[in-house]
């Protein structure tokens, strides 16, 4: 073989193996994902929930042809979720694409099924304007339907699909309750919370009246924030409704307050305690504390101008326990809570703590006026975790199961006295335990499975001054060797040179 021949059969070989390569890919298909929540890998429960469809699911995806650059990256991840759904259901899953811009009537239908129109940002000849888009899809089996109003760029589409793949395979969703007469939030308050729990449940307001027993159609309840007294007959009512089987979500604050009036803050008392006590749940005495807190705004006497600062009366929790009610949790934010603890007899009931503060903690007794403008110590933060929420079931018999959780608003759209949009995971936080009391727990894995808040771990004074003069240090270093290593590498260059048998 010549030399000049070797460099093209070389060529020749290289492309044939890549075409071989190709032709393997598009026979043999596979996908390695690296990120750390497997937000690109089907969860098992969606694998369950696709290969045991009972006839064919048609999903017709609405997006507006003409998208901007960044609302485009939505559907294309839709369409790649909706190709391996597909794929993986064994062909029980279709899909198809339409674009309402390409008439009216398209559009129309699109509203008509549920689709919403979203505001988008478009810029054209070097000026803004504002858009009107569909991005929406319709899920179909046989008569039924249900509609994705509106998809959007971020984690959670592998579970708004398959929430709604779900809905139309159940013949009747189950009954959720939202208890009301005891001074608790208003539905309306509970919008955010209710538009979650809508995707697997119908959800309807009810409360407990002294003649009849809690009607049994509601598979759970959720009492949310109750601030008025709760006799003991309907506690009794609650305990009887449990007895069958039934579940109970409680958000209590035992802490009365409200910054928007007064800076007060004091125990609340509705009665509810010695029912807590039988079901083996102590809440308080005192405020929970932590250093790992949230922030309030405070306005700054001198210039008027609001600033935020640390209030650790507002914790933020990261300290998750292994219980179906944790799963996928990233951060909840509690407001003004109390220390929960286990005071039942363990061989009986079985409690699992499910969130607590940090490591950093402290307890505020009350009555106590909240300055906002404490400056905090190491002395305020003594001790360590404080459980604010825990799940309790029989260990023996088939009654209900019971969520409390020691902050009431946590859920609510009412936020220390102001409307404000809810963390997620504070939703979250809720929907899992009403799955869990409703012992509905199939599609629990998907929701939580793409994590959004992922802080920096804080290294430490120690360690931040070592990274800080690595950096400083290890260029220099790098800089210094490789000069050393040339000099000597040109050091032996001019001595073999000037080697009596060195050649020109």
């Amino acid at each position: 073989m010549s030399t000049r021949a070797a460099p093209l059969i070389t060529l020749l070989l290289a492309i044939v193996a890549i075409v071989f390569v190709n032709l393997l890919a598009q026979r043999y298909k596979f996908r390695a994902d690296l990120t750390g929540d497997k937000r690109y890998t089907l969860d098992r429960a969606t694998l369950e929930l696709i290969q045991g469809l009972p006839e064919t699911v048609t999903v017709t995806a609405y997006f507006t042809g003409d998208l901007p650059p960044e609302l485009a990256v939505v559907r294309q991840d839709f369409k790649d979720l909706l190709v391996e759904y597909a794929e993986r259901s064994g062909g029980k899953l279709v899909f198809e694409f339409e674009d309402p811009g390409s008439s009216d009537l398209v559009a129309a239908k699109a509203m008509q099924e549920g689709v919403r129109p979203l505001l988008a940002q478009t810029r054209q000849k070097d000026r803004s304007e504002n858009i009107q888009v569909l991005m929406g899809a319709v899920v179909r089996m046989g008569e039924r339907s249900s509609a994705i109003p509106a998809l959007q760029e971020g984690p959670g589409m592998e579970w708004i699909l398959s929430s709604a793949i779900a809905q139309v395979i159940r013949i009747e969703k189950p009954l959720i309750g939202i208890m009301q007469g005891h001074m608790e939030p208003s539905t309306r308050d509970l919008d955010e919370l209710a538009t979650l729990l809508n995707a697997q449940y119908d959800v309807e307001a009810t409360a407990i009246y002294d003649s009849f027993p809690i009607n049994e159609r509601f598979t759970s309840i959720l009492v949310i924030d109750p601030k008025d007294s709760i006799s003991a007959w309907h506690l009794k009512l609650i305990d009887d409704y449990m007895a069958k089987g039934h579940g109970v979500v409680l958000a209590f604050s035992a802490v009365e307050t409200n910054l928007a009036v007064s800076p007060e803050a004091r125990m609340r008392d509705i009665g509810i305690s010695p029912w807590l006590a039988r079901h083996g749940v102590r809440i308080g005495p005192g405020i929970v504390v932590d250093e790992h807190c949230g922030q309030v705004g405070v306005m700054q006497s001198a210039i008027q101008q609001p600033i935020s600062i640390q209030f650790p009366y507002y914790p933020l929790l990261e300290q998750f326990n292994e219980h179906p009610v944790a799963h996928g949790l990233d951060m909840v934010m509690f407001q003004f809570a109390s220390p929960m603890t286990f005071i039942g007899d363990s061989t009986k009931l079985r409690f699992s703590p499910i969130l607590s503060t940090s490591s950093r903690s402290g307890l505020k007794y009350t009555p106590l006026t909240i300055d906002l403008r404490k400056k905090w110590t190491d002395a305020d933060f003594p001790l360590g975790p404080q459980v604010l929420g825990g799940a309790v079931e029989p260990v023996d018999t088939s009654a209900g199961r019971l969520v409390v959780f020691s902050n009431g608003n946590f859920c609510t759209g009412d936020q220390g006295g102001q409307q404000a949009a809810l963390p997620k995971g504070n939703l979250d936080l809720m929907v899992n335990a009403t799955d869990w009391v409703t012992r509905n727990t199939e599609l629990l894995s998907i929701r939580g499975k793409q994590k959004n808040y992922r802080p920096i771990t804080d290294p430490g004074d120690t360690e931040r001054s070592f990274l800080k003069w690595l950096n400083l240090l290890l260029p220099i270093v790098v800089v210094l060797l490789y000069g050393l290593f040339r000099g000597q590498w040109r050091r032996q260059q001019r001595k073999r040179r000037m080697a009596p048998d060195h050649v020109r």
